[in-house]
C-alpha cells in the first residue's frame, strides 16, 4: 500500500473544493445559484489578449525558459514604471511565474530549513490558504497572526522572540478576504523590521489594480533588500485559467529564485507569456474591469448599508467582507444563504485560528443582472 506525505494526510479538504461539493448538492435539487464564492469573475478576457495567445502557438512548442522572453519582462517593467513610478531591471529584478498561487506555495521551499530553529512563516489570518499550506509542505512552522478590527497586519508589534524564529513574513495588500490595504509607511516599516531580523518579506499584491479610488501602495516603492512582491493577471485581466504572474524584488533573491525554479519545471508557456506581454502593456482594459467591480460593489453596499450591516472591502479587491448580521456563525449563515441559492464563503474558510468566524466573503464575480437578482432574493429572506 502506498505511503503518503503526512502533511497531506493531516490537512482538511482544500476550502474551495469543500464549497464546490456543497454547491453541487444544492444545484442537484434544481435550484438556481448566484455564486459569489470563488474569486473568478465571469467577464471574458479581452479579445486582444486572447488573440495574442492564439497567434503565438507554434507548430512545435519547445520547453519555455525560466525567465521567459525579454519582451515579457520589459512589459512587466513598463507596468511597474507606470503604476508605481519605480524603475526595475528586467534582467535582474523580474521572474515570470505560473500564477500567484504556485509562487506563494513554492516560495517557502527556497528559504526554509526544516532542521533549523528559525523556520517560522508568519502570515495574516484570515488569509490566503496557500501561505499556511506552502509553509507546511516546505517543513516550516506556520504562524498565523489573527486580524480583527481594521484588519491591518502590523508585524512590528510582534514579539522579538517570535521574530527571531522567523524566516518569512507574508504581507497581503490589498488583503484577501477583507479588502484592506496597508499604507506605504506600514509596508516600509514591516520591511525594516524584516531586514533587522534577517527575515524575507514577501508582499502578495495580487489585487493591486482592483481598487475603488486610491491606488494601493506597493513594497516595491521603497528599499527592496530582503523583499519580494508577487503580482498576477488573474484579477487584473481576468486571466485566471492562464496562470500567469511575476515575482519582483531583491536581485540577490531573484537570482536564487531562478535557480530554484529550474527544478520543479513550473515555467509559464511561451504562448501564455505572449498573452501576458499584451496584458501588462495595456491599462485601459484594467480601468474598465475596475469600474465594473466598483459598480457591483456599490449595489451590495447600498443593500448592506440600508440594513446597517458592518462590511469591509469598500476600497480594494473584488471582495466584500461582511460581518454576519445575526447570532449565527459564518458557516451557519453561509449555509442558510446557500439554501436560498446565494453562494458566499464563510470566513472560516480563510482562517487557521478563530479569526473571521463571524464573517462571510462575497466575490463580485456574477454579472450585474445576477447581482441585482441575488440582492432581491436576499432582501426577501429578511425578517
Amino acid at each position: 500500500m502506498p505511503r503518503y506525505n503526512p502533511v497531506l494526510q493531516a490537512l482538511p479538504t482544500y476550502p474551495q473544493q469543500a464549497l464546490n461539493k456543497r454547491k453541487e448538492q444544492v444545484r442537484a435539487d434544481g435550484k438556481k445559484l448566484y455564486d459569489f464564492g470563488v474569486g473568478d469573475p465571469v467577464e471574458p478576457v479581452p479579445e486582444f489578449i486572447r488573440n495574442a495567445l492564439k497567434e503565438s502557438i507554434p507548430p512545435h512548442c519547445g520547453y519555455p525558459k525560466v525567465l521567459g522572453s525579454s519582451e515579457l519582462r520589459d512589459s512587466i517593467v513598463g507596468y511597474i514604471r507606470r503604476r508605481y513610478d519605480v524603475e526595475l531591471d528586467p534582467e535582474r529584478h523580474i521572474v515570470p511565474v505560473s500564477g500567484a498561487k504556485e509562487a506563494v506555495f513554492h516560495a517557502p521551499m527556497l528559504f526554509l530549513d526544516a532542521n533549523s530553529s528559525d523556520n517560522s512563516v508568519l502570515f495574516p489570518d484570515p488569509g490566503y490558504p496557500a501561505y499556511y499550506r506552502g509553509a507546511l509542505f516546505a517543513g516550516g512552522e506556520p504562524q498565523p497572526i489573527p486580524l480583527d478590527g481594521d484588519y491591518i497586519f502590523r508585524p512590528w508589534t510582534l514579539s522579538e522572540t517570535l521574530l527571531q524564529k522567523t524566516r518569512i513574513i507574508w504581507l497581503n495588500s490589498p488583503h484577501n478576504p477583507s479588502g484592506v490595504s496597508m499604507s506605504a509607511e506600514d509596508l516600509q516599516r514591516t520591511a525594516e523590521i524584516c531586514r533587522k531580523y534577517d527575515i524575507v518579506c514577501i508582499s502578495d499584491e495580487t489585487y493591486a489594480d482592483i481598487y475603488t479610488d486610491v491606488p494601493p501602495a506597493s513594497l516595491l516603492e521603497g528599499d527592496i533588500e530582503n523583499a519580494l512582491v508577487i503580482h498576477s493577471l488573474s484579477k487584473r485581466s481576468g486571466m485566471t485559467g492562464y496562470r500567469s504572474g511575476f515575482v519582483a524584488g531583491d536581485p540577490n533573491i531573484i537570482q536564487k529564485l531562478v535557480a530554484f525554479r529550474a527544478n520543479p519545471g513550473l515555467v509559464p508557456q511561451t504562448f501564455v507569456n505572449a498573452a501576458a506581454t499584451k496584458a501588462w502593456s495595456d491599462d485601459e482594459h484594467v480601468r474598465q474591469r475596475r469600474a465594473l467591480f466598483a459598480t457591483k460593489k456599490r449595489m451590495f453596499l447600498s443593500f448592506f448599508d440600508d440594513q446597517g450591516w458592518e462590511v469591509l472591502g469598500r476600497d480594494a479587491t473584488l471582495y466584500l467582507w461582511l460581518r454576519v448580521p445575526t447570532e449565527e456563525s459564518g458557516e451557519e449563515y453561509a449555509l442558510r444563504l446557500l439554501n436560498l441559492g446565494i453562494v458566499v464563503s464563510p470566513g472560516s474558510m480563510f482562517a487557521i485560528t478563530d479569526a473571521g468566524a463571524n464573517y462571510v466573503r462575497l466575490a463580485m464575480v456574477p454579472d450585474i443582472e445576477s447581482c441585482r437578482q441575488a440582492i432581491a432574493l436576499w432582501s426577501q429572506s429578511l425578517p
